[in-house]
């Protein structure tokens, strides 16, 4: 799990806000429901894929979506 630490750290400062509690609440199904692209008829799919595959889309995902919304920020 070492090659996706953007995954399974926390954030500084987190709370235990809604956001973070949907997180915990929720934990794997969020990741295979982005993966479905919010398609439950490709969950079975999805689920046969190889984990490498799917946490290495998920932490490019997230880097991704974290770079666009600081330039975004920093846009205004």
């Amino acid at each position: 799990m070492q090659n996706y630490n953007e995954l399974f750290t926390g954030h500084k400062g987190d709370e235990l806000t809604a956001v973070s509690q949907f997180g915990t609440k929720w934990g794997w199904y969020s990741s295979i429901y982005a993966l479905a692209q919010s398609d439950i008829r490709r969950f079975e799919y999805i689920t046969k894929l190889k984990m490498h595959e799917c946490l290495l889309f998920l932490t490019f995902e997230k880097e991704k979506n974290e770079l666009e919304a600081k330039q975004i920020k920093n846009k205004f």
